[in-house]
């Protein structure tokens, strides 16, 4: 069988098959509930789903074990069938005597919704017995993605923070969206970065939306009277957040230069920052990190890689790849329902990305358009990669533990920055994101090109 008629065998099988993120909303919920130390997940579904959210996290993160922060109710047939909510108000407060958690986050999956003509009674009343938070979110089956699901936890939590007091500045900052999958020391940094950024722009950062921080300073987060929202929550502004009297910037990814610079003069923009502060930042960090940069920039030139990553991670990442002169001739969005190529390439233009076929100026030699493959399946996403690899072959790859299983046995070679992640793992903080993000990325790259790790 030739590769094309493989390649039209696993189309037509791709509906049946494993994509890069299986897990849904479900996922995403525990992923952001994980995020929150103090915050508890009530699983009221049937067998299983405690699995599906809890051991695709305990892998990828080897700074604090997740099993704490789930419970699971235990829905058998009979309360299906007779209603699932006494058990559920049982269950809830038993376990805030024995636990007292912060908040309660109630989900539940396809089969207990089937029969969940009491359950959202059974959750007013938890309400109404608990001092705490109490929040419902539906996830049944696959429905979503972990980044919309992460979203969906983050817009029900957002009502719930403080608001700004007589304390709170005009210059004070909270950054909303932060897509923590992880309490290892690569997000320490990235989030490191950002305040230090935000605070050299003049701003006073209250809080990260969602950075490991417990509850309790989660909502101090919301006593900023500004909120800058990267990708991961993106339209919470318009409808959790509508008419609170904050302002409100909405953000790519800062990753690399451009990327970070550009990031930057939106926020300076959106929250009214002096112009020229914001310049004097731009060209101090750039005068610091370009140099260093340069050094790498004649062996990565001219070098294909492929990306496997979210669709904000990916625009990030490509347009900072394109920027250092290397090829991508093909790109892959991995987050599933939520993976969007129109999405990917309006954010290439943000950041500064352009391409062939895009609109030229002055006859200006652009990188060549990537083909772009969004939610598709690992033996789809396998078969696209081995072709394009026929016009040359791709030595690199950035994704997650997916490709490195996927490629094990040839010579290409994969950085993992997406989830999941459980090879790469970080003692030490390296972040990916602003301008100290951009030099650490390039030593990632170089170091995976040169093979020295």
């Amino acid at each position: 069988m030739s590769t094309d008629d493989l390649s039209d065998a696993v189309l037509d099988a791709e509906p049946f098959e494993l994509r890069d993120i299986d897990g849904g909303d479900l996922l995403g919920i525990f992923m952001g509930t994980h995020a929150v130390p103090g915050a508890i997940m009530l699983l009221h579904t049937t067998v299983g789903c405690k699995f599906k959210t809890q051991l695709q996290i305990s892998d990828h993160d080897w700074g604090r074990e997740s099993h704490n922060q789930r419970l699971w109710t235990g829905v058998d047939d009979a309360r299906i069938i007779k209603g699932s909510g006494p058990r559920l108000v049982e269950f809830a407060t038993t376990w805030y005597q024995r636990r007292k958690p912060d908040v309660f986050i109630v989900t539940t999956n396809a089969s207990v919704e089937l029969s969940s003509f009491d359950v959202e009674a059974a959750v007013n009343e938890l309400r109404m017995r608990l001092p705490i938070p109490v929040l419902y979110l539906k996830a049944p089956g696959h429905t979503g993605s972990p980044f919309s699901g992460y979203r969906r936890l983050l817009q029900a939590m957002t009502p719930l923070l403080d608001q700004p007091g007589p304390d709170s500045s005009d210059r004070t900052v909270a950054i909303g969206g932060y897509f923590l999958d992880r309490f290892e020391m690569e997000h320490a940094a990235n989030v490191s970065e950002l305040r230090r950024l935000l605070g050299a722009c003049g701003l006073e950062c209250r809080g990260v939306l969602f950075d490991g921080s417990p509850w309790d300073r989660v909502r101090k987060a919301g006593t900023a009277r500004n909120v800058v929202w990267l990708p991961y929550g993106h339209g919470i502004a318009d409808t959790a957040c509508a008419d609170d009297g904050r302002t409100h910037s909405e953000t790519d990814l800062p990753v690399g230069l451009t990327g970070t610079s550009v990031f930057i003069e939106r926020v300076g923009r959106d929250l009214g920052i002096d112009p020229g502060v914001v310049e004097s930042v731009r060209d101090r960090e750039l005068s610091r990190v370009v140099p260093l940069i340069k050094r790498a920039v004649n062996t990565l030139a001219g070098q294909r890689v492929a990306v496997f990553l979210d669709t904000a991670a990916a625009a990030a990442v490509t347009s900072f790849l394109t920027e250092l002169g290397c090829e991508v001739p093909i790109v892959f969005l991995t987050d599933g329902a939520s993976a969007s190529e129109d999405a990917f390439f309006a954010a290439c233009g943000r950041l500064g990305a352009t391409f062939e076929s895009d609109n030229a100026e002055n006859g200006a030699v652009r990188p060549s358009r990537p083909r772009v493959f969004a939610g598709r399946s690992r033996n789809t996403e396998y078969v696209e990669f081995m072709k394009e690899c026929r016009n040359g072959f791709i030595p690199v790859v950035i994704g997650s533990s997916i490709q490195t299983a996927a490629f094990s046995s040839g010579d290409v070679r994969v950085l993992e920055l997406g989830f999941p992640s459980v090879n790469k793992h970080w003692l030490y903080p390296m972040p990916w994101m602003g301008y100290n993000g951009a030099v650490a990325l390039v030593q990632r790259l170089l170091d995976t090109f040169k093979r020295a790790h």
